[in-house]
């Protein structure tokens, strides 16, 4: 049996629209809160990682999983144009 794909299909500054819906699909199956990360805005949480709550934990994995899967789908350009961005959600809004 196949493992599933572990990178991103690399965006080469073409077409838009069909790379969004591709990696729509691709942080899909990573995860339901992996694809939520990316439609709603993200703050790291205050304090101690380990004084977070459960959700916040889950929510600060989803982000960090959505924002390195941008990072392996974008070439060096497209990287230095959002890396000050701080969550998924500012790079797939911008």
């Amino acid at each position: 049996m196949a493992e599933g794909i572990k990178t991103p299909l690399k965006f080469d500054g073409l077409n838009f629209p069909i790379w969004r819906v591709k990696m729509t699909v691709f942080l899909q199956s990573l995860g339901s809160r992996v694809v939520k990360a990316v439609t709603k805005s993200f703050s790291v949480p205050t304090g101690d990682e380990d004084t977070w709550s459960d959700i916040a934990t889950k929510e600060s994995d989803a982000n960090t999983k959505s924002y390195y899967a941008f990072l392996q789908a974008l070439n060096d350009v497209d990287i230095v144009r959002v890396i000050h961005y701080k969550s998924a959600y500012e790079i797939w809004s911008h």
